[in-house]
């Protein structure tokens, strides 16, 4: 039986143990969108362990040219580690939506490329130590208005006078230069999650 090899970059977005000695693992990739595949645990090489949750990884894929099974992972090599973000419960809690957001809408998405660098930036500005609301809110906006969804037209539009300007000066502020209320970001998204949930495909 022959086997195809491919390079693919991504990063982890999930992963979970299945029997004594494998790992299935979602991942994003800018090349590929989002992708799973099987890695097994060498418990014995201590010095390769496996990859972890938000690192990026090159891995090297092998699937049997006669299934259409998970591919394997031959080999990989860790680009990049966030250990930073399990350190603080908002980081960690607020990365795991962004990771949860994009498994849920990951596959079928107009263009990847865009969508890779959107999760890259929203990573690092949480690794940052950026406010964790803040990043989450414009991950969330940029996301929709990628795929072409009218959020600025229709959602951004349509909200009253205090919650427009907020939204319009997070969206046009850098992270860094801002500080707004809590409560305030988290209400711009709860509005924003139930419109794309009630008026789009996105499940947010």
């Amino acid at each position: 039986m022959s086997s195809n090899s491919q390079l693919v970059e991504g990063t982890i977005l999930n992963r979970i143990e299945t029997g004594d000695s494998h790992l299935r693992i979602d991942f994003f990739s800018g090349k590929c969108g989002l992708q799973k595949v099987l890695l097994r645990i060498s418990k014995g090489n201590r010095s390769h362990p496996p990859p972890d949750l938000f690192d990026d990884v090159e891995f090297s894929l092998n699937r049997k040219s006669d299934t259409s099974g998970l591919p394997f992972v031959s080999d990989f090599q860790i680009l990049k580690k966030r250990t930073e973000l399990a350190r603080k419960h908002q980081c960690f809690y607020y990365a795991s939506k962004m990771a949860r957001f994009f498994l849920d809408n990951g596959t079928h998405l107009q263009d990847t490329v865009p969508k890779e660098k959107l999760l890259l930036r929203s990573l690092d500005a949480l690794v940052q130590g950026y406010d964790p609301a803040i990043v989450w809110f414009k991950t969330v906006f940029r996301f929709g208005r990628s795929e072409g969804l009218p959020v600025e037209q229709d959602w951004l539009t349509n909200l009253n006078k205090p919650d427009h300007d907020l939204g319009m000066k997070i969206l046009k502020t850098r992270v860094s230069e801002q500080n707004p209320p809590t409560n305030r970001v988290k209400h711009l998204m709860h509005s924003l999650s139930v419109w794309l949930n009630s008026e789009t495909e996105l499940r947010c």
